[in-house]
């Protein structure tokens, strides 16, 4: 595993003990990738209490509750979908901060996805505090 990630995770992890925070995650794109990384941070156990994958729209509303007709027009991609998913994440761990992340990991000609990219959202104590798009250089 990266370096990178794991002086990511663990500075995370310092913020969150340093301020008494727990932290969960709901994902789609990352199928779990997020889960893994905070289960290999630092005192992990003292701050992340688990994750979700809900990789489809189907899950996104029957294990959090996400509306169809917030997924449906958009295959569950969007800004709202990833504000959506992160408290959920809150609600259903019951956590000081929860992380969303859904996206598309690849072009799709069919869907008009020409880059791969994904919506990560922050919420604070069931409040949606940040929402940023990231993309993909993998062409």
């Amino acid at each position: 595993m990266s370096e990178f990630f794991i002086s990511m995770i663990n500075e995370i992890g310092r913020q969150c003990l340093s301020s008494g925070y727990t932290l969960s995650t709901a994902e789609s794109v990352t199928s779990g990738y997020l889960q893994f990384l905070f289960s290999q941070g630092d005192d992990c156990t003292s701050y992340y209490q688990g994750g979700i994958t809900v990789y489809n729209n189907m899950q996104k509303c029957r294990q959090l509750g996400i509306s169809l007709s917030v997924t449906n027009g958009n295959h569950g991609v969007s800004r709202l979908v990833a504000e959506q998913l992160a408290l959920a994440a809150n609600d259903h761990f019951k956590t000081d901060i929860g992380l969303g992340i859904t996206g598309f990991a690849y072009r799709d000609g069919h869907l008009n996805i020409t880059v791969p990219h994904a919506f990560v959202a922050i919420a604070v104590k069931g409040k949606a505090v940040c929402c940023r798009k990231v993309t993909s250089n993998f062409r």
